[in-house]
């Protein structure tokens, strides 16, 4: 009998890389070999309507642990409130209940919430410790987690897209850069901003679409300031039709982090054949070869990032064999249907050691 798996994490109605990982894996062909069930805890908005998902979540849990009766307890948790929130259903199904649970990491600075200051970091020390297995996005977080929990506790497992045959490109006046991801700092996107001030200013042309929630009128503001509106587009938050149409009309993406795990908009654009402009932090240098797939800069370096952004939009082959490359790549290590080998294994191997 395969072991029945009770999945705990955000809102499948949020927004982000990790609601997009927890919903590959419900519509992955794991789904039809464990009997999986989940329990949602978090959702973007007021206080009001964290605080009740999280006492309903927790509540649901409690009765699945009853009813479900699952063998293995899956955690999908970040950093910050995400860690604190998250310690509560470890600690309810391993101390109470005796699950084996599995923690997924998908923190993008777990290091620094990590050592931000000694009593966090040892109720984060003894948390970690606790779970049968940690699950982390890159060899690089390896290594990290490594310093704080033995090492053979700890799987790598990338994250995953379903290929997709190409779809046919939508031809635009000017070259379309894309950014997909909160605004914020820690995207980068304000470096981005003086970047596109600095193209202008050079007369490189090329139309950039910001995708995503967060800081909006920040970014609208600072458009504005540098006079970049006709060349910036702030879209906001965006669905998936939407996010499939920007796409296809785009020809690079441009994430340019501080901090990453291993984001799941390079996984997606690489998938439809773009190339990417990103930077060397978490598991990006582990899929971005610089000059083969991609271009890759320090975080905050903007005079590299202009220079790559120049590269991009003036040469035309190296987009179209960039992308190429992108595609073989998704398609030989990050086809979802074959990771889920890797976590099948996990499942198995969690299961194999309690019976």
């Amino acid at each position: 009998m395969k072991p029945k798996v009770l999945v705990v994490g955000s809102s499948l109605r949020d927004m982000g890389g990790i609601v997009s990982v927890i919903k590959n894996i419900e519509d992955s062909s794991i789904s039809e070999l464990y009997p999986m069930q989940r329990v949602e805890t978090y959702i973007t908005g007021s206080v009001f309507s964290r605080l009740l998902i999280f006492i309903q979540g927790y509540l649901k849990f409690w009765m699945k642990l009853y009813t479900f009766k699952p063998d293995i307890v899956h955690i999908h948790m970040a950093n910050n409130g995400s860690f604190y929130r998250k310690s509560m259903f470890l600690l309810t199904a391993r101390k109470l209940f005796r699950k084996s649970v599995i923690l997924h990491i998908h923190a993008a600075s777990f290091d620094e919430f990590y050592n931000k200051f000694p009593l966090q970091r040892k109720y984060c020390h003894y948390i970690l410790n606790q779970a049968d297995k940690l699950i982390v996005l890159s060899h690089t977080w390896r290594e990290y987690f490594a310093t704080i929990v033995p090492e053979n506790g700890i799987e790598v497992l990338y994250n995953g897209v379903f290929v997709k045959a190409p779809l046919p490109k939508t031809q635009q006046a000017a070259v379309n850069a894309l950014f997909l991801g909160r605004l914020g700092e820690r995207k980068g996107v304000y470096d981005l901003l003086q970047s596109i001030q600095q193209l202008k200013a050079k007369g490189i042309h090329a139309i950039f679409n910001l995708a995503g929630d967060g800081e909006v009128n920040e970014v609208k503001a600072i458009v504005q300031q540098y006079g970049i509106e006709d060349c910036v587009n702030v879209l906001g938050w965006i669905n998936g039709e939407q996010k499939e149409k920007l796409m296809q009309e785009a020809d690079f993406l441009v994430l340019p982090s501080y901090h990453e795990g291993l984001p799941m908009a390079i996984l997606e654009a690489m998938n439809c054949g773009l190339p990417i402009i990103s930077t060397t932090v978490g598991g990006i240098p582990e899929v971005i070869t610089s000059g083969h797939n991609g271009l890759l800069i320090e975080p905050g370096d903007v005079h590299g990032l202009t220079t790559a952004l120049t590269d991009l939009i003036t040469d035309d082959e190296a987009r179209k064999k960039m992308g190429s490359y992108n595609r073989e790549i998704i398609s030989e290590r990050f086809d979802i249907n074959l990771l889920m080998g890797r976590l099948s294994g996990i499942y198995d191997a969690l299961q194999a050691k309690v019976s």
